[in-house]
């Protein structure tokens, strides 16, 4: 049991396994359809584990058609936001934040000049920088705000990479359908001689499909990776409280005393 958890930690369950529910969600409901209920033998126990299976599967699955279409939309790395002509975050703390992390890197960090002059060093460096807030800020009860901002982006993003999955399976699942209404079954199947259940079947897998093509979408992902990506870097204020001992909120009321 406590290998089969750590396979289903927060963020899995939110990022992973929910689009692959959603995604999936007709055609699992197709499935348990067409399975009778009325009585419990091992061939709905042998159903319920497979569907197990299917789910974890499609969970991995759903991670690595993210992580592709994380690949092409250019996401979750926003660099850009650290520069000192983007406005996302006031220039006073992103310069606090950025000689902050360059003491950590033990790397000069770029100059106002360097960003116009070499803008690809300083894309790498706050790219290193990126990187190295994530790997100190992976205490999810400590970064609850940007816990919950990585969730959401995961869940779009792998919710956005399972679109094309989850519409073929739609497309075959609304086949089945009609099939099952117009054509006679070679196998006696209760469920499917239901005209009325086919009917929500097909409605389900209408509304399903709606659903994934016009809110399923790249600004969604994109929009979502902002958001985590302010909130990432915002998180060196926790970090810097962290480094010196003092309370973030007793910090800023200290920096507020030696204001004229």
């Amino acid at each position: 049991m406590v290998g089969i958890s750590k396979h289903f930690d927060a963020y899995t369950l939110r990022a992973r396994v929910v689009p692959a529910l959603m995604a999936g969600l007709p055609t699992l409901a197709f499935l348990f359809l067409i399975i009778p209920w009325d009585h419990f033998s091992v061939s709905q126990a042998i159903s319920a584990t497979m569907a197990i299976i299917l789910l974890v599967a499609f969970a991995d699955l759903a991670r690595n058609l993210g992580k592709k279409a994380e690949r092409k939309l250019g996401t979750r790395a926003t660099p850009e936001f650290w520069f000192r002509d983007d406005g996302t975050i006031d220039s006073v703390s992103k310069d606090r934040y950025r000689s902050f992390v360059a003491s950590k890197l033990h790397i000069q960090a770029p100059s106002a000049q360097d960003e116009i002059s070499d803008p690809a060093y300083a894309k790498q460096f706050y790219s290193s920088a990126g990187n190295w807030l994530r790997d100190q800020t992976r205490d999810y009860k400590k970064f609850r705000i940007l816990a919950d901002e990585l969730f959401t982006y995961g869940f779009r993003r792998n919710l956005f990479g399972l679109k094309p999955v989850a519409l073929s399976l739609n497309v075959i699942v609304l086949g089945l359908c009609l099939i099952a209404m117009t054509l006679p079954l070679p196998v006696e199947l209760p469920a499917l001689q239901s005209s009325g259940r086919l009917v929500i079947a097909i409605i389900a897998v209408i509304l399903h499909s709606a659903f994934m093509i016009f809110a399923v979408n790249k600004e969604g992902v994109r929009e979502a990776s902002r958001a985590y990506g302010i909130q990432l870097i915002l998180s060196c204020e926790t970090l810097m409280a962290s480094t010196t001992g003092i309370p973030r909120g007793q910090a800023k009321s200290a920096r507020s005393k030696q204001k004229p």
